[in-house]
């Protein structure tokens, strides 16, 4: 059996907290993909000239057909009735 805080076998000495040094773990990097599985199919703004909806399979295939259209992507979060604060913009504790 390895300890959970130093990495080393537990046959090695006293382990436990106040014991053995707690070794740091190696990170792994977080990788978002550009890529959109099945693709999105867009109804409105970005859709073909004679307003067909248009699919698209990246992210960055969407923001260049909105950048060539003039468009802007806006985001506006709504509040409940009678709030003006969003669920998604909340700061949660």
């Amino acid at each position: 059996m390895t300890c959970e805080r130093c990495l080393k076998s537990l046959d090695e000495g006293e382990h436990g907290q106040y014991l053995c040094p707690l070794e740091p773990r190696s990170s792994k990097a977080a990788v978002i993909s550009d890529e959109i599985p099945g693709g999105v199919e867009i109804r409105h703004g970005l859709c073909h000239p004679d307003g067909t909806p248009r699919k698209f399979f990246s992210k960055s295939e969407i923001a260049r057909a909105a950048k060539a259209a003039g468009l802007v992507n806006v985001v506006r979060h709504v509040g409940a009735k009678g709030s003006d604060k969003s669920k998604h913009t909340v700061r949660w504790f």
